[in-house]
């Protein structure tokens, strides 16, 4: 079921492409879908960068109502510009509505996170002026969150109001947003509504995709642009975000979800593979990787994936099929430190290691977004409990970013403070580096005040 290879194979070669090769088979893809479904909501086939750019200037210029009208066509949802906010009653009934041991879910998940955030908090010096160098580190004024929620609304990811929002509370930003697509009636559902209460967000949008990102980033009467946007989403998303930038700072640009597990002939091949489904659901393009050590692990893996995918639900079956099918591998080597070394070439967005000696290979794993240790630290149990956000980033991107912390949503300030002899200790090698590269102007600055 799992496609063999190892790593000498050329199919290990393409899997390990880099983040921008993979990102623009994705966008690929996505435009010849794209295309018949803009001729049926605009009556012309278009790409998904153009409408992309018409959607931003449409809410430049007219803000609301453009933003109601490309939502309405692109969800089928008919939005009036009145409606776009979610009134506080509603915020409520959505709690009220949520049953009981849900809720206790998700406030113990808020919990969580919560405390885990808070121990990611940097600390700031020389606030008082009592020292000639400090930094501050201080919270964006406002934040916001984009939470998929599936065709017509039908699969609203809540998990992703904790994990995106809870970070941005804790450092301290005082204004939260967030937007997900609404259903066909115009609601949200319920438990969405209820993670946003737990969280104490107040602000939240009944929109999605591109309108949703143009929203946040431009402004609108209604909605007042932010500072920053954070979240998944599907690629359309991620190209609007990405149009985004430089309005707006942006967490990550996210691809299809993914998860390598290292295991070796010690590890349960029924905890293997149900790590593995739990990605390939996620998506068609997600990866669902397994390097293998020894003999036989990749074998009895691979008889387990296919037993459990048979006994999933029809739709999660589906997708879940065709993302093993185009992305399922099991790799086999014969060592730790192979192991580590195909795994830093992926730099998969979840990693879990299912050794005998997790301590001994840990060191020697370099480029992850999440890692995963021993078979009671499943990753579904990151999504959800235990503490670190689960929004991280894909397609080989954690080589050099991190997923979403509390110091996501703080930016850091320097302070200079010198005292007269501390300026004439660094003035003489200031001016010398000034008149190096020919700035006399710079050079002068220094030179008056040495009088």
């Amino acid at each position: 079921m799992l496609t063999p290879m190892t790593p000498a194979d050329p199919a290990f070669a393409e899997l390990c492409q880099g983040s921008h090769q993979r990102f623009a088979r994705l966008v690929r893809e996505a435009q010849d879908r794209a295309r018949g479904f803009y001729q049926r909501t605009l009556g012309r086939p278009a790409t998904i960068d153009e409408v992309v750019d018409e959607v931003f200037t449409a809410v430049e210029r007219e803000g609301d109502g453009a933003v109601a009208r490309y939502a309405t066509a692109f969800d089928g949802t008919a939005l009036d510009p009145a409606r776009l906010r979610v009134t506080a009653a509603e915020i409520d009934a959505g709690w009220a509505a949520t049953a009981p041991d849900l809720r206790k879910a998700i406030a113990t998940s808020v919990r969580r996170v919560a405390d885990y955030q808070r121990r990611l908090l940097p600390r700031s010096f020389g606030t008082a002026l009592d020292e000639p160098l400090g930094v501050r580190w201080s919270p964006l004024q406002r934040v916001g969150a984009y939470v998929p929620g599936g065709a017509a609304g039908s699969l609203p990811l809540f998990s992703s109001v904790v994990m995106n929002l809870v970070p941005a509370v804790v450092a301290g930003v005082p204004e939260t947003v967030l937007v997900t697509p609404a259903r066909p009636d115009g609601s949200l559902a319920p438990e969405l509504l209820c993670a946003a209460k737990e969280v104490g967000v107040r602000e939240v949008y009944r929109i999605g995709g591109i309108p949703a990102i143009a929203a946040l980033a431009c402004g609108t009467a209604t909605i007042p642009a932010v500072d920053k946007i954070v979240g998944p989403g599907n690629i359309v998303v991620t190209l609007a975000k990405r149009r985004a930038y430089g309005r707006v700072d942006l967490d990550m640009l996210a691809g299809p979800s993914e998860v390598l597990v290292i295991a070796d002939r010690g590890a349960d091949p029924r905890f293997v593979a149900a790590d593995l489904l739990s990605q390939a659901e996620h998506d068609r393009l997600a990866m669902a990787v397994l390097v293998a050590i020894g003999p036989g692990v990749a074998e009895a893996v691979s008889t387990e994936v296919a037993r459990q995918l048979a006994a999933l639900p029809d739709e999660r079956r589906a997708t879940a099929e065709e993302s093993i099918r185009r992305f399922g591998a099991a790799i086999t080597v014969a060592t730790l430190d192979e192991a580590a070394a195909v795994s830093d070439r992926i730099a998969p967005e979840h990693l879990e290691i299912l050794v005998a000696d997790p301590a001994a290979l840990l060191p020697k794993l370099h480029h992850a977004g999440a890692i995963f240790v021993g078979p009671w630290s499943p990753e579904p149990i990151g999504d959800y409990i235990a503490g670190p956000s689960h929004t991280l980033p894909t397609g080989g991107t954690a080589r050099m970013w991190s997923g979403i912390g509390a110091d996501t949503f703080l930016k850091r300030t320097s302070i200079i403070n010198l005292g007269e002899a501390d300026f004439r200790a660094l003035a003489a090698d200031g001016l010398a580096l000034a008149r190096g590269e020919g700035l006399e102007a710079h050079a002068r600055s220094i030179a008056v005040r040495l009088g």
